[in-house]
């Protein structure tokens, strides 16, 4: 079923940005651009995305499968070397070194779309990924909020399928159990989210994974500790930017990749040129928060602003 056919549900198609607001966005990611290259852009850059399907378009979190391969296509015409999150985290650690502008591929969520479209693509460049699954949710028959009561292609993956993206040399990481946002919940729900999504993967898999990714970006100092606690190694947010040696594990900054981002976006994502408009984003949307007594909507701590 495509969008057009869908019977009335949760997702909705939102409202395409303005051609006055991209190119502001995009001015400004040209000068910062150029900022990353004379300072010779040195540190990690770990990607976000969640979907690759052609099924919803104007959802900004589905990456059409042309696109993702194009996009793939350029990273490897970069030079740019792209390495898995184990490596990643040693160079971070100061125990390896890496080369200028070293890149990490993510994916958030675990839909099935990620085993059929995005890892055939990844297969053919050779690229390492790391994929992060709400234990609970795999082969449950659920997929997320955004997408109930939409259409077939919003499954989420089988555990053979899970078990198919690792045996390809891909990397397994934990994004809660049920993908509830962390810093909301109470201790006993906040330790379930993060212990049982340990212990589920580590069970279904037989490895116990190694890292985690905030559900919708939320986390406090209370939830760093709990999945610290869990038995992960490192976490990542929502945050823009890159990363360098001596950062916080538990709070990794990422970019996301959007949908509607042109060959030339994507290019100047990896060069650092949309971390200023992205952190102005952020910024806004917490000040909306911080006046919600005043009657505008609440903002829930760490959710994903990126546009």
């Amino acid at each position: 079923m495509s969008l057009s056919e869908e019977t009335p549900g949760r997702f909705k198609i939102p409202r395409p940005a303005s051609g006055l607001r991209r190119a502001a966005k995009r001015s400004l990611a040209r000068l910062a651009g150029l900022a990353a290259r004379r300072a010779g852009d040195p540190a990690l850059r770990i990607l976000t995305y969640h979907r690759v399907n052609a099924s919803h378009p104007g959802d900004r979190l589905s990456v059409p499968p042309e696109t993702f391969a194009r996009q793939m296509e350029a990273l490897a015409r970069s030079g740019r070397l792209v390495v898995g999150l184990e490596r990643a985290v040693a160079a971070l650690r100061g125990e390896l070194e890496l080369p200028r502008g070293a890149v990490v591929i993510t994916f958030d969520d675990g839909f099935r779309d990620n085993h059929d479209h995005a890892l055939p693509v990844l297969r053919s460049f050779g690229f390492p990924a790391s994929f992060f699954v709400p234990s609970a949710l795999v082969e449950s028959g659920r997929t997320l909020e955004r997408y109930e009561r939409c259409c077939a292609e919003d499954e989420l993956m089988t555990w053979n399928e899970v078990r198919a993206v690792a045996a390809a040399g891909h990397d397994i990481g934990g994004h809660g159990r049920t993908h509830k946002e962390l810093a909301l919940l109470d201790a006993a729900t906040l330790h379930d989210e993060t212990h049982g999504c340990h212990r589920e993967i580590a069970e279904r898999l037989s490895l116990a994974p190694r890292f985690f990714c905030y559900p919708r970006g939320s986390e406090s100092p209370s939830v760093r500790r709990a999945v610290a606690q869990a038995g992960f190694e490192a976490a990542l947010t929502v945050a823009p930017g890159a990363n360098s040696r001596g950062v916080d594990l538990f709070g990794l900054s990422r970019t996301e990749v959007a949908a509607d981002d042109t060959l030339a976006d994507f290019s100047r994502k990896l060069e650092g040129g949309f971390d200023g408009w992205h952190r102005l984003l952020r910024a806004s949307h917490s000040l909306a928060g911080a006046r919600a007594s005043d009657g505008f909507p609440r903002h829930q701590h760490g959710r994903s602003v990126v546009r």
